[in-house]
This record gives structure tokens, sequence and C-alpha cells, in this order.
């Protein structure tokens, strides 16, 4: 899948961004650079690395994530989920667990429903119980995702990661929890 990742970005679509042609050009200088390196970059349990500088100047340790592509008989998208090991509760930097984004031309057709469904049964391996997904208040795909997995919403909030939109969190109970 690799080859259809890099089509995805030669668009300008990032998992971050549908037109960001910077990052999508640093995304494949990545690939270029090193194939095998950033493949392994998308899975990292541990969250083995520097600390990180929040924006508003504080250096918190990197959280545990993993990265999954989304295929059909191509390149969808991808799902991230993101943690602190030993509890299901996030950092007060932290709004999710998971991020997801479809390429353009594979939307509306539950591809990010079904993957959401999927690392709900996959969390548990990681130790968690629930998945939040926090998305702007007027990102109704996301919404409708979240939904259709099967989440409920269970807070409207100012989101801090988002530059003080308006939020809602919705919760997916993972595995049998």
């Amino acid at each position: 899948m690799l080859p259809r990742y890099l089509t995805a970005l030669s668009s300008g679509w990032t998992p971050d961004a549908d037109r960001d042609e910077e990052l999508a050009q640093r995304l494949a200088q990545r690939v270029g650079a090193d194939a095998s390196a950033y493949l392994r970059s998308l899975w990292n349990p541990q969250g083995v690395g520097s600390k990180i500088t929040l924006q508003d100047g504080r250096e918190v340790s990197r959280l545990a994530h993993v990265r999954h592509w989304i295929v059909d008989d191509d390149y969808c998208g991808d799902i991230n989920l993101r943690w602190q090991p030993g509890t299901s509760e996030l950092p007060d930097y932290c709004d999710g667990h998971v991020g997801y984004a479809v390429v353009p031309w594979k939307r509306q057709r539950g591809f990010a429903a079904s993957a959401l469904r999927q690392l709900a049964l996959l969390a548990p391996s990681f130790g968690l119980n629930w998945l939040d997904i926090a998305m702007s208040a007027d990102n109704l795909a996301s919404r409708r995702v979240a939904e259709s997995a099967g989440a409920v919403l269970i807070d409207e909030y100012v989101a801090i990661e988002q530059g003080g939109v308006k939020a809602y969190k919705y919760r997916l109970a993972c595995g049998g929890a």
C-alpha cells in the first residue's frame, strides 16, 4: 500500500488535512528517505521518544500511539490511537484517543466507522476500556462516523487542542467493556 499512500500524498491530502501541500511533501520525503523507518514510526505502543513541547510551553512525555491504514483494494486513509499506558484516562492536554481521516475519493462508504469499530476491539490489548473521540462541533462527518460506530456523546466543551473551538467528545466502549 505504500505506493498508494504516496499517491494520496501527491494529491496534497494528509491524515491531518485535506489540503496541506507542504506537510504532504514532508511526509513523502520521509518515506523516500527510509520507507522502513517511516513505517516503523507508525507503531509506538511504548511511547518511546523525546518529550513534546505544547503550544503553552509545557514539555510532556510522548503518548503511546499506533496508526493503522484503512484499506480496501486501495489506500483509503488512516486511524490512529494514542493513550497513557496503564489507564484509559487521557492527560489534560489531549482531547481524545482517536483520530481518523479518509481520502476524499473514498468517503461516505463507511470506512472510518468500520475502522473505529475494529480499533475498539484492538484497544483492550493496550489496556483501554473506552475510546474518547473529540472533534470540532462543525465537523459533521466525524460526528456521523463516531455515532455510526456506536459512540455516545459525553461532553460539549472548548477544545484546547483545536485552538479553543467548540467541540464534542464521544465515547466508544472497547471490546466487551
